[in-house]
């Protein structure tokens, strides 16, 4: 890793120590610099169908005060949205995914806490609402679930690859749905002792 002062003089156009030469600090001494974005042939960057919309929310010159980690450094300024990789755009998405994916399993219809049944109670009225809106009525009907079904799961001696694989996930999905079953009825049981 280089310290901040082999940076600086990199890039002011010094060598670095021999001692502190990496494999890493070639990319500061290089003249053209590695583009993330894809190139025509002129060497500019590929025009995106986005670029008439602005990606950042700060204009091309603001300083982002407070983002300074050097001791005696300036704070950065912002650039156009052009200058910065294609992947930055996308950093936050996978942040969010995770955060979706919390919120589905958040309340439990049998939880000791009040709010976890009130969130779950709500998060069902939600989905019912938005089917009955879709006018997907055959999706309001009652399922039977998976672990009370009277059918073989799918799978032969000697099947093919994708027949075994689709087999294994049918398998996986009775698991696991099972052991839900399994934890939600521990859970009522012990909610009904607590009374």
């Amino acid at each position: 890793m280089l310290c901040t002062r082999c940076i600086r003089t990199a890039i002011a156009g010094q060598r670095l120590p021999l001692l502190r030469q990496f494999s890493a600090s070639a990319q500061f001494l290089s003249a053209e610099p590695k583009l993330s974005t894809p190139t025509t042939d002129g060497g500019s960057p590929v025009p995106s169908k986005e670029s008439s919309t602005p990606r950042s929310i700060c204009p091309e010159g603001t300083v982002l005060t407070g983002l300074n980690y050097n001791k005696a450094g300036q704070d950065p300024v912002a650039k156009k949205d052009e200058e910065y990789p294609e992947w930055l755009w996308s950093c936050l998405d996978v942040m969010r995914k995770g955060a979706d994916a919390a919120d589905d399993n958040a309340g439990d219809e049998f939880s000791k806490s009040k709010k976890q049944r009130k969130l779950a109670t709500k998060r069902q009225k939600a989905l019912e609402a938005k089917l009955l809106a879709e006018g997907n009525l055959a999706a309001l009907a009652p399922k039977v679930p998976i672990q009370h079904q009277s059918i073989n799961l799918p799978g032969e001696v000697g099947g093919s690859v994708a027949d075994n694989i689709a087999a294994a996930d049918k398998r996986e999905e009775l698991r696991k749905a099972m052991r839900k079953e399994r934890k939600a009825k521990i859970k009522e049981t012990n909610y009904l002792k607590s009374m």
